[in-house]
């Protein structure tokens, strides 16, 4: 039977460090703020949205949510871009998160590219980019929180990635691709496979380690969907679920089936345990944001904390 790994004691021993964290900020003269943005009228992004406000609401930081989806399609990007230089200009926003994936008719890149890198709590930027391709060091730096989170909490299961297989399913910029990269760090042999892979399901059959990260149930998609099941891994494999929609009616669905896999895997996430660590982080990097936006404004108190 698979050990099940749980992120809820670690998310609320995190969330209470940081509860801590924006309590000196405030103390140094610092608001921590965060701006959410909603690109798209999207069941599953207003779920992740609503979550992350509760959040702050509990560790102290201000909040804002903007439903940027009410301007006509033909305008929003203007509206979003517009909306993004203005946050820049704040002090009482010090992180700044476009809830992605954005609509197809939307320049992603171009999106990012206007958030202030140092108010990107996604880690998203082409800096930000630049800073988790090369060093970085996950203390002070903004890196993209499913990536990081995931990380954290197969540290905190004493789960060794070094030379393992590592099959992520999906290649997104928001997952992905940084946890490519995050793997590659520890010594992993991470592969990204996604609609246009040949040998997609050979590669998951020998994986030592299965990260699902599509969100394409095929309860919602009758294209190119997926759903990860036990008859799919090796005995023995770790199985990472990251997927999730909910649908317009409130149902939730995962990229893994829970059940069956757990026959099979030595570990396997609860299906909202890598949500929880998404979140987790983005409390991390809402503060790491506030400090380095204090230490922009050359504030003392910031650098003494820093110390």
């Amino acid at each position: 039977m698979a050990v099940i790994i749980d992120a809820k004691p670690l998310f609320q021993r995190i969330r209470e460090e940081v509860r801590s964290e924006v309590s000196k900020l405030k103390d140094a003269g610092i608001t921590v703020g965060l701006a959410a943005i909603l690109a798209e009228d999207d069941p599953t992004s207003k779920l992740y949205v609503s979550k992350k406000v509760k959040d702050c609401a509990k560790t102290g930081i201000y909040s804002e949510v903007w439903e940027i989806y009410r301007h006509p399609p033909a305008s929003r990007e203007r509206e979003l871009i517009k909306l993004i230089r203005e946050l820049n200009l704040r002090h009482d926003i010090t992180g700044i998160l476009v809830q992605l994936p954005l609509p197809h008719y939307m320049d992603l890149y171009r999106v990012l590219a206007c958030v202030s890198p140092e108010k990107d709590v996604d880690g998203l930027t082409p800096f930000n980019k630049g800073i988790w391709m090369s060093s970085y060091d996950p203390r002070k730096n903004l890196l993209p929180c499913t990536a990081i989170g995931i990380l954290d909490l197969l540290d905190h299961y004493r789960i060794d990635v070094s030379g393992m297989l590592v099959v992520i399913v999906g290649r997104s910029e928001l997952v992905g691709k940084p946890l490519h990269k995050l793997l590659l760090d520890r010594d992993a042999t991470p592969v990204c496979v996604h609609r246009k892979s040949r040998r997609a399901a050979e590669l998951i059959a020998e994986a030592d380690m299965v990260i699902c990260a599509v969100g394409r149930p095929p309860e919602l998609c009758h294209v190119d969907p997926f759903k990860l099941t036990g008859d799919m891994i090796r005995e023995g494999a770790i199985v990472i679920n990251v997927g999730i929609r909910r649908d317009d009616e409130g149902n939730v669905y995962y990229d893994v089936d829970f059940e069956s896999v757990c026959d099979k895997a030595s570990y396997v996430t609860k299906n909202e345990t890598v949500g929880y660590m998404t979140r987790a982080w983005l409390l991390k990097n809402t503060v790491i944001a506030a400090r380095i936006f204090g230490e922009k404004l050359g504030r003392e108190k910031i650098h003494q904390l820093n110390r």
